[in-house]
């Protein structure tokens, strides 16, 4: 599979990939794959391919899912990211030979090193703590998403810790790898992380 038309958006939850790779797309007219799109549909896969991880988290609840301990929330994120990439290489054949612009936190750096992406074609941004909890305090949908937790307080506490830790840890994993990092704190505006994307892309 010829890899050298996709530009590859990694890292963490709520740092802006989808807009910036949705200014990609306007501008370039890359095709888009998202990976969160398509979360249930790795989950059902797993399932119909006999995956015990899938399956388990294909029946927790959400006290099952939010209540446990947060170092084990991590593991299993990158063990589903894992998988789901598995999934994610078959579905961009479809692409065939177009641009196209691959988003999202499943993208783990070590999979950018075995997959031996060019530096120009994989970045793997990230939210500061204090950014990562003011933008998800302001999707209302998160407490309706976590309504049926016995303390959604907590679980959005675990929630918030689990994604920290992960940032945290892809962060470092892609800059010992040698991939280009961005860390967004707010400081500058979508346009301004737009070009630094573009940048490391060599679009300019």
């Amino acid at each position: 599979m010829n890899l050298d038309n996709i530009y590859w958006i990694g890292g963490s939850p709520c740092c802006g990939k989808s807009s910036v790779a949705e200014k990609l797309i306007k501008e370039y007219g890359f095709k888009y794959y998202k990976c969160d799109d398509f979360l249930e549909h790795y989950i059902a896969m797993g399932v119909k391919r006999g995956s015990k991880l899938m399956k388990t988290i294909n029946k927790r609840t959400q006290d099952e899912t939010w209540m446990r301990d947060v170092s084990e929330q991590v593991e299993e994120e990158f063990e589903f990211y894992r998988y789901a990439l598995t999934i994610i290489i078959k579905d961009l054949k479809k692409y065939n030979n177009q641009n196209v612009v691959v988003e999202g936190a499943a993208l783990l750096p070590e999979f950018a090193q075995k997959m031996e992406l060019a530096k120009n074609r994989y970045i793997c941004m990230t939210p500061s703590r204090e950014f990562q909890m003011e933008k998800y305090k302001e999707r209302k949908w998160v407490k309706y998403y976590l309504r049926t937790c016995s303390n959604w307080e907590q679980a959005f506490d675990n929630w918030m810790a689990r994604d920290v830790e992960f940032a945290r840890m892809v962060k470092n994993e892609a800059a010992e790898l040698d991939f280009n990092t961005l860390t967004i704190d707010g400081q500058k505006s979508i346009d301004e992380v737009y070009q630094e994307v573009k940048t490391v892309f060599e679009l300019e």
